[in-house]
């Protein structure tokens, strides 16, 4: 009898009873969730090969399509998994602060903690993840559009209500206040990418908050 190797969901199911069927219960499906957008972050979605994605979860081919799909679905699983673990949390700090300068001003510079992390990739996967990509990979750049512009939409959202608070003026233009911050962190992320530094990040979330009077004054 000879040797012969096998991945980590094979023999886990070894050890499992064989009329119970399906994924391994010693399976960390977190953990391969993490190691795959650690990839897709580092290297977007058209870069990273399912060769990477094999080596990095240490599982085969054949494992791997049958514990995620293909590798669209797994880079939104990865995408899912990112924003819940690894993005700034905009909901919460929109909730809970008072203003909506307070708000945006905490979720600016929150995003630079997690824009440039020790032993992590630079940059939101959401924007780095798909530059790049070619037309064959449209569906899913068009599927990261979408989650972006969810993100984008929160931002709408929290200043209309600080026009409702009364802490901005009822003709603020929220339209282009909205555009002009999603930009600005979207030029975070390049700039992080680009190997800024936080001191210099926040310089540009210093002026960029300045600004906020022009958009606000009463």
């Amino acid at each position: 009898m000879t040797d012969k190797p096998v991945d980590e969901a094979v023999a886990c199911s070894m050890d499992a009873p064989k009329k119970k069927r399906g994924r391994p219960k010693c399976f960390s499906e977190q953990q391969a969730l993490e190691k795959a957008m650690l990839l897709f972050w580092e290297y977007g979605y058209e870069a990273t090969s399912i060769s990477d994605l094999t080596h990095a979860l240490e599982i085969t081919a054949p494992s791997l399509y049958s514990c995620f799909g293909d590798k669209a679905s797994l880079f939104y699983r990865c995408i899912d998994y990112y924003l819940e673990h690894e993005a700034c949390p905009i909901v919460p700090i929109f909730e809970q602060a008072k203003t909506a300068k307070v708000a945006f001003e905490i979720y600016l510079y929150n995003s630079i903690q997690r824009l440039i992390q020790p032993n992590k990739p630079s940059g939101c996967m959401l924007i780095v993840a798909t530059v790049n990509c070619s037309e064959q990979t449209q569906q899913v750049q068009q599927k990261i559009l979408e989650k972006r512009l969810q993100e984008k939409e929160k931002l709408r959202q929290r200043l209309k209500q600080g026009i409702l608070d009364g802490d901005l003026v009822p003709d603020a233009p929220i339209e282009e206040m909205t555009d002009f911050y999603a930009t600005v962190i979207q030029g975070l992320t390049l700039q992080a990418r680009d190997g800024a530094t936080q001191t210099q990040l926040h310089k540009v979330v210093e002026h960029a908050m300045r600004l906020w009077n022009l958009f606000s004054a009463k």
